[in-house]
């Protein structure tokens, strides 16, 4: 069944354009990017008019990333065919010619851009959100991050913070994946187990301490809510939380289920 936009608010590419310009993007610029399609209204153009205009939004001399997870939904990840579970935004950016993607079992990223192939390295060999994972990477470099339609709750540097900390609730390299290699061979590899429990520093606690440091710049986009800040910045923010909450939260990993089978 065809789309329908009718008593949609439409939006094209300049109003994105102009709306990240509102909101203090500029070029050279450095973007990791959450978002959903559906809160803008209708976009003419889907999503690849949002990527073009994140494109041209940073151009020349940026770079923009966006999550291309599966969340260990791709028994085999393939990095040139897993699909993303992050939305029609991401699963269509890290597809694009131009795109490189990180060689990770659940937690890949993709991005477009000068510095891309350098942020997409290594990843396979490091915990899934390391401080020298995609992300981490982006905020070491003074990047931002960039929630288009979507709240806190898609802000994924939280995790970078929190295996900084080495919160006792993640199991590190501790979830058992396949990953189809560069030869075409399936071999083993590791993700990280995730909390069994309620984390009592997401998100909420960590937007209002943010908020009072008057590091989030809020905009709208149509009906979307668009919201930027430094990567540094929510990382930072939530590693100080990690040191007060997390040393007495009773939670911890989830047992790993038996192999299926």
């Amino acid at each position: 069944m065809a789309y329908d936009p009718t008593g949609k608010t439409r939006v094209t590419k300049h109003d994105i354009v102009a709306g990240l310009r509102d909101i203090g993007i500029e070029p050279g610029d450095l973007l990791q990017v959450h978002s959903s399609l559906s809160a803008f209204g209708y976009i003419e153009g889907g999503p690849d008019a949002v990527i073009d205009a994140l494109l041209e939004a940073v151009a020349p001399g940026g770079t923009v990333m966006m999550p291309s997870f599966n969340h260990g939904r791709a028994k085999v990840y393939d990095i040139n065919e897993s699909a993303c579970t992050n939305g029609i935004i991401p699963d269509t950016f890290w597809r694009r010619p131009a795109a490189r993607r990180s060689m990770h079992p659940t937690h890949p990223y993709a991005a477009i851009g000068p510095i891309a192939e350098f942020l997409m390295s290594e990843h396979l060999e490091l915990l899934t959100f390391d401080a020298r994972c995609p992300l981490g990477k982006l905020a070491q470099l003074g990047g931002y991050i960039l929630l288009l339609g979507c709240g806190m709750r898609a802000n994924t540097a939280a995790h970078v913070a929190e295996t900084m900390a080495r919160v006792h609730c993640l199991g590190y390299r501790q979830m058992p994946r396949k990953i189809k290699n560069e030869r075409g061979e399936i071999v083993g590899a590791w993700s990280t187990l995730w909390r069994d429990g309620k984390c009592l520093i997401e998100w909420e606690p960590i937007e209002e301490a943010m908020r009072e440091r008057g590091q989030i710049r809020d905009g709208q986009i149509g009906d979307a809510e668009v919201h930027l800040m430094r990567g540094a910045d929510m990382i930072g923010t939530t590693f100080k939380l990690t040191q007060t909450v997390c040393p007495t939260c009773p939670v911890r990993p989830k047992p790993l289920a038996p192999p299926s089978g």
